[in-house]
């Protein structure tokens, strides 16, 4: 009998594993797949933020630029790394268009260039100071000038008409050399400036105002057919969006203020605050009440109460305690009601005890004692009168 209990036992035990190690098992397919999904959705929608990115189908993306050159006939290359720009062969019908310029440093300016030397066009859209000067061109950006509400070419460039109006933009350029034609003149300064090739350089454009490539100001003006014919002048267009992360730890970046060790700084001191909080954070959890081990003896609390009083030398309310609990004792010897006045009880007590009424009221109703000698006497009298009165 004994075994089949057992049996039974041992069954149930076996049941119950299998049952938990199934659950665990689909608590896990179903975390790998909700992870799975989170990973693929950020990935799908990593570059929908991003300024002038061709696959951001926002305001400030060019996804509807890059649509259009497609079905035109245009390959249209996204790259968005200068591993993979290395990578992407560049000939005479590639037309390079650079945005987001302001992730370019000195070092990868010169290797971007060197890589796109022989590229039928080179269009850098919002470049800063620093990247002008590092690819040494005759360019440099303008003063503050008004901004006017549209702007005509004025100027004859391929795939340019003289006629084109685009919207004005805040940041302009000048020529600072020969061979340089700036297009959208106002201010003295121009809104696109195109540098003719020369050797181991492309022509290059650069335009002053990316909104210009952005799907919210595409319709406005002759910007789509600017656009279309400034990115579309060859037969395959790569789109280069560099990336911080190709910037070396020894290279050096004019467009970042900020330093490079704040990463690592910051990181530390997270890494600091938490140890902080796992070494001096208390464990939650719920309140408990333990009884105590030890009995803590009144004479000990009285002790301690004594020491209190004598640390704070207030020999008048210690000496005020000591004839409130004598007169206390007293009256229930004596049979005498709560309450009862001291001086009912110092008469009771004296004619128990057979003692000078006066000199026993004197205990209770004289002034405070001031010194400790004076509290010590006057404890040592009381003490003597309760004896002589419990004996009686």
């Amino acid at each position: 009998m004994t075994l089949h209990v057992w049996d039974r036992a041992d069954a149930a035990t076996g049941r119950s594993t299998r049952r938990r190690v199934l659950w665990a098992t689909v608590l896990v397919v179903v975390v790998a797949l909700v992870v799975s999904a989170v990973v693929l959705g950020i990935r799908r929608n990593a570059h929908q933020g991003q300024a002038l990115d061709p696959q951001n189908p926002g305001r400030e993306g060019a996804q509807a630029l890059a649509s259009v050159l497609r079905d035109r006939g245009v390959q249209v290359d996204v790259v968005r790394s200068q591993g993979d720009l290395v990578d992407t062969p560049v000939g005479a019908g590639t037309t390079v268009v650079v945005t987001g310029t302001g992730e370019l440093s000195n070092e990868t300016a010169a290797a971007m260039l060197e890589h796109v030397s022989g590229a039928g066009r080179l269009v850098l859209v919002e470049p800063d100071r620093f990247l002008l000067t590092a690819l040494r061109l005759p360019v440099d950006a303008a003063g503050p000038t008004t901004v006017p509400d549209t702007v005509t070419a004025s100027c004859t460039l391929d795939g340019l008409s003289p006629g084109d109006r685009v919207v004005g933009g805040p940041q302009t350029y000048v020529t600072t050399g020969p061979g340089a034609t700036g297009c959208f003149p106002h201010d003295q300064s121009f809104e696109l400036v195109a540098v003719p090739a020369s050797g181991g350089r492309p022509e290059v454009l650069v335009l002053a105002d990316g909104a210009l490539l952005a799907n919210s100001e595409i319709t406005a003006q002759d910007h789509a057919g600017v656009a279309l014919r400034m990115l579309g002048h060859g037969n395959r267009l790569v789109w280069y969006l560099p990336t911080a992360l190709d910037i070396g730890v020894e290279d050096t970046t004019a467009t970042s203020e900020v330093p490079r060790a704040l990463g690592p700084l910051v990181f530390l001191a997270a890494f600091g605050l938490l140890a902080l909080m796992l070494w001096q954070g208390r464990r939650f959890g719920p309140l408990v009440t333990e009884p105590l081990p030890a009995v803590v003896k009144a004479i000990e609390t009285t002790q301690s109460r004594g020491r209190l009083y004598r640390k704070a030398r207030d020999t008048g309310r210690a000496g005020a305690v000591l004839r409130a609990r004598t007169a206390k004792r007293l009256a229930a010897y004596l049979g005498l009601p709560t309450g009862a006045a001291p001086v009912a009880i110092a008469q009771a007590a004296a004619a128990a005890a057979q003692r000078d009424p006066q000199g026993v009221v004197a205990l209770f109703t004289a002034p405070p004692p001031t010194t400790e000698a004076a509290l010590v006497a006057l404890a040592n009298a009381l003490t003597d009168l309760e004896k002589e009165v419990r004996r009686a």
